[in-house]
């Protein structure tokens, strides 16, 4: 098994956690027993810049590495104006949007329309012997299915059967010889690897063209800067109880409440001066309302980057302590 082979499995296994888990932020619970572990409550602090802030709320947009489509894409948006082909928008529009050093806010408009067909396909391993009759080389292929094949990191022949799905305009159906009705059950290359090829399902759609600009809203350091104004808030006066706790939880990386454990009253006193305070968010959305989340502290003269998530039943009611 190569290695690209044994990495795409890999990611695939991989992903299972991270559907269960959600969006969880640091030290958070994952896995198929998130639900069932959930701590009574959890308390995070860990210093951040300014600059650091706008990744941890905005949708954010990575450097490319490699042959990542979105970073060029959005490389391609900062160089002027861009259009680019999909059946639905890969960047969002009017919302902030962290990128490397800056943030920025696109807009978009649908240029084009092409009628295209979304192919739900397999192509698998083959278990059995290749029917020779029912077989093609992969470079005899046209080259509109060649390129369904690249796309998705396929033409080397390499399968890890796993289903996936090829668009192609009406157009390009016509030149194709593996849609809508296959001529072929299997695809075989120079270098003996082989794959059976199965068309599931297929369904109309559209493939957009959109044209994309952006305005750049601030810098990253700038815009972290105005949350920072925005949203710290001072955690002074507390008692020795509470103060010990918000330093485990610097220390520690994190303080936890087991599932079936009951807070400290010294915890349930400091989570009540957490209420009323907005928690951290994008300057373009609106906040949360609910106690758990995530905010900025001051505490003993650093900005903290904090997250709270409690049980709600074990926080009903304030305390002094």
């Amino acid at each position: 098994m190569s290695m690209r082979r044994r990495a795409l499995l890999a990611a695939a296994a991989s992903s299972l956690p991270a559907i269960v888990a959600g969006c969880t932020s640091p030290g958070g619970f994952s896995g198929s027993n998130a639900v069932a572990q959930a701590p009574t409550a959890r308390l995070e602090l860990t210093t951040v810049a300014d600059a650091k802030l706008p990744t941890k709320v905005l949708y954010t947009v990575h450097p490319a590495e490699g042959n990542d489509a979105t970073a060029q894409l959005f490389d391609r948006i900062l160089d002027g104006s861009a259009k680019t082909k999909a059946t639905r928008p890969p960047l969002p529009k009017q919302q902030h949007i962290a990128y490397q050093e800056g943030v920025y806010e696109l807009s978009y408009e649908v240029v084009e329309e092409t009628p295209a067909t979304r192919y739900s396909v397999k192509v698998d391993i083959v278990t059995d012997s290749v029917i020779d009759a029912e077989a093609i080389q992969f470079a005899d292929l046209p080259e509109v299915d060649q390129q369904e094949f690249a796309e998705h990191g396929l033409a080397d022949g390499d399968t890890v059967g796993i289903g996936t799905t090829f668009l192609y305009t009406d157009s390009e159906r016509e030149q194709s010889v593996l849609v809508p009705e296959s001529e072929y059950s299997y695809i075989t290359w120079d270098d003996g690897a082989e794959a059976e090829w199965v068309v599931d399902d297929a369904y109309d759609t559209t493939l957009n063209t959109y044209r994309y600009t952006a305005e750049h809203v601030a810098t990253a350091a700038d815009y972290g800067q105005q949350m920072r104004e925005r949203f710290t808030f001072e955690l002074s006066g507390l008692s020795e109880a509470q103060r010990e706790i918000v330093e485990k939880a610097i220390t520690d990386k994190q303080y936890i409440v087991g599932p079936d454990e009951t807070p400290s009253d010294a915890l349930v006193a400091l989570a009540d001066r957490f209420r009323g305070h907005e928690q951290a968010h994008g300057l373009d959305q609106d906040g949360e309302g609910d106690l758990s989340g995530t905010y900025l502290i001051r505490y003993q003269g650093d900005v903290y980057w904090t997250t709270l998530v409690v049980q709600r039943d074990a926080f009903q009611t304030t305390s002094t302590s």
